[in-house]
């Protein structure tokens, strides 16, 4: 029995002897720390769980790693439960849509860190009516940090009540760097009004590939109008395609603001701009669509 046991030391002295003098042995807790959150994947934990078990010299040095990540595994299985599919189908989404009450803050903080670098095949993100204030729309941008859901370019948040706070939040993400492939946003129905459209505004303008914004029943007036066209560079909006605007608070001098920028070749690819609904006059919207009319000849 003593000389089992003995055997038994020697092999863990030997174990640890390999890790202070092999490749990992030579790297600092911090380095070490930068390979483990690069496997920390909360939809799949095995990967970093079995480095951090390896051996007993990686253990220590990762222990506080493994409890994050062990937090984190718990928020994404109970959201997975709540969206009512596996961690594996979350993971591997291209899609997820949730247009149901009940999404709280915390889970939209759980979303926004799967999506900080864990759902990389996610294309289209549909969360109307999910219940969310300017508290889940804070929680789910909070890690949208540079290149965060880098497939994503469908983003809809429509109907879910929050305003200019929750705005603010998500032009934040937008200005890191989040998201690099949007092509549409869809924000109808969140009474952000001018206030969020300006905080919007200039990092949308730099987004190469946006296509489609849709601010219906936003609250927006002639003031938000103005942010999103005013002096316009040449590469603002230039993929610009279709730009809901109907049922705000927009009046003459805001469609007049419009008109001008078509009329000088602002937002080149635009085809479709709705302005019903708002305070603007009949006349001054069908200006609008002989500017449009017009180009398209």
């Amino acid at each position: 029995m003593a000389a089992r046991a003995t055997r038994s030391a020697s092999r863990k002295a030997r174990l640890t002897e390999a890790v202070a003098t092999g490749p990992l042995g030579a790297l600092s807790h911090d380095e070490l720390g930068v390979i483990f959150d690069g496997l920390a994947d909360p939809l799949q934990p095995v990967v970093a769980v079995a480095l951090s078990s390896t051996c007993l010299g990686l253990r220590t040095p990762l222990q506080a790693a493994l409890e994050v990540l062990k937090e984190r595994h718990a928020r994404a299985v109970a959201l997975c439960c709540k969206l009512g599919m596996s961690c594996a189908e979350v993971r591997d989404a291209e899609e997820l849509i949730w247009s149901d009450e009940g999404l709280t803050a915390d889970d939209a903080a759980t979303l926004g860190m799967l999506l900080h670098k864990w759902l990389p095949k996610l294309l289209e993100l549909c969360l109307s009516r999910s219940g969310f204030s300017d508290a889940g729309v804070q929680a789910l941008c909070a890690d949208l940090g540079p290149g965060a859901a880098p497939s994503l370019f469908l983003l809809s948040l429509g109907f879910n009540k929050f305003g200019p706070a929750g705005a603010e939040a998500l032009a934040a993400a937008l200005r890191w760097g989040a998201l690099p492939r949007l092509e549409m946003l869809w924000l109808s129905y969140n009474p952000i009004g001018s206030q969020g459209v300006i905080a919007l505004a200039m990092p949308l303008r730099k987004r190469p590939l946006l296509k489609e914004m849709r601010l219906v029943g936003c609250g927006i007036g002639d003031e938000g109008v103005a942010s999103l066209v005013d002096n316009l560079g040449k590469d603002d909006f230039k993929a610009l395609e279709k730009l809901w605007l109907y049922t705000n608070e927009i009046t003459d001098t805001g469609v007049a603001k419009l008109s001008a920028v078509l009329d000088a070749g602002g937002i080149p690819r635009v085809t479709k701009l709705a302005l019903g609904g708002t305070g603007a006059s009949y006349a001054a919207i069908l200006s609008v669509q002989a500017a449009l009319k017009k180009r398209a000849q």
